[in-house]
């Protein structure tokens, strides 16, 4: 265990403390409050890069030292404009991000080809 990570103890505490004040919220003000502060401290509670794929497209979060609010977009490097690919959100030292891996034609390529790549393993398997 890393000595500069909290323990699992501790962890669910700030969990149950946030979960108390966001319930605290839901009842004085509104849901949208509640869901607000719910999500901010579950955000800088993230102490490690996370990401979920779905398809050609990724969602996660970066844990850098930026120390700013800033809408923008993420930026393709393959692409040979640069095309925009996603969105980003900085929120303290969080970079939310949603993008995708690739151009939707590049996409069905790289498809077309696992779909080649696989058929031919299921056929050398086959005999």
């Amino acid at each position: 265990m890393n000595p500069h990570e909290p323990s699992r103890a501790y962890r669910l505490g700030e969990l149950a403390c946030d979960l108390v004040v966001a319930a605290l919220l839901w009842w004085l003000f509104s849901s949208i409050t509640a869901i607000v502060f719910f999500g901010l401290t579950r955000l800088r509670a993230v102490r490690r890069h996370h990401f979920l794929d779905w398809g050609r497209f990724t969602a996660g979060v970066i844990v850098g030292t930026h120390l700013k609010f800033l809408f923008g977009v993420a930026l393709t490097r393959y692409a040979s404009g640069g095309g925009v690919c996603g969105l980003e959100v900085l929120i303290g030292r969080h970079s939310l991000i949603v993008c995708a891996f690739a151009t939707r034609d590049e996409w069905e390529a790289f498809e077309r080809r696992n779909a080649e790549r696989r058929a031919a393993l299921k056929k050398g398997g086959d005999q």
